[in-house]
Order: C-alpha cells, then structure tokens, then sequence
C-alpha cells in the first residue's frame, strides 16, 4: 500500500471491531450505537436487580409484615364498632316495631276488630262456659241415671 493509502486509512471511523465504518451513513451509525447502549442499559438492569433482588423482595415481606400487624391492631376496635352497630340497629328496630304495633293496635280498635289480649280473653270465658255446660251435662247424666231421684227436681248448680 501507499502512503496516501494508510493516511486515509487513519481518518475512517472504525466500529468496536476495528471494522471501517465507510460504508455506514450518520443514521446508521447512530441506531447503532444507541442500540448498543440499549443493550448496555439491560445488562445493567439484569445485573442490579440480581443485586438488589433479594434485598427488595425482603424489603416488600418486612412491608406486609407491618401493614398486617397494622390491621391485626385496629380489628379489636372495629369488632366493637361493629357489635355497638349492630346493638343499636337492633334497638332501633324494636322501636319501630313497637311504634307499628301500637298505631296498627289503634287502627284495629277504630275500625272494632279486638287485639290480642281481648281476643286470648274471649277465648278464656269461651273455655270456661264450655267446662261449665260439660259439668253441668254430667250432672244431668248422672241425676237422669239415678232411680231414686223425681225426675222433676231442678239439678244442683242449675238454680
């Protein structure tokens, strides 16, 4: 080679490999180097988490470790908020059962339909007739079944 030859050979920019670069244009050269800076950036990406792995996988267990001993704190509380909700929901609901019960028992009385307690009383005087009448049958029974008794005189309990 000449001279002139290895001149020009000095000035030609070459790739990581010493290659001469002539045939690339500026676009080119510059996907590639970004490219490779690309790729440089993913092996240190892979190397620091191969690091750092580890570390923050403990990192995370150490942070579910406090937000449930965080949540295991507050349940004691929220069961009692729950039980007062739940004792006055309760409460509150008596209330309005007993506010209905007492209007329907009104409306009921206006319109002469008898309530409970008037109607569990009937229902007592009733039973209370029929054992009489059921007595007083046996009595009939027995007075008509005894010969020496005047069929025309009044059975005992019916004057």
């Amino acid at each position: 080679m000449s001279d002139r030859d290895d001149h020009d050979d000095d000035h030609i920019p070459r790739d990581e490999r010493g290659r001469p670069l002539r045939a690339l244009s500026g676009a080119t050269r510059d996907l590639r180097k970004y490219t490779h800076q690309i790729w440089l950036a993913g092996l240190g990406a892979y190397a620091r988490a191969e690091e750092e792995g580890s570390g923050f996988f403990d990192a995370l267990v150490e942070a579910g470790r406090e937000v449930e001993r965080r949540a295991k704190e507050k349940t004691p509380r929220v069961e009692d908020i729950k039980e007062r909700v739940r004792h006055h929901t309760g409460e509150t609901i008596d209330r309005m059962e007993k506010a209905f019960d007492d209007r329907l028992g009104k409306a009921l009385s206006r319109l002469g339909i008898p309530n409970k307690r008037e109607v569990d009383s009937l229902r007592q005087r009733v039973q209370d007739l029929t054992n009489a009448l059921d007595q007083m049958d046996r009595a009939r029974a027995d007075h008509d079944a005894d010969p020496d008794l005047d069929p025309d005189d009044d059975l005992p309990g019916t004057r």
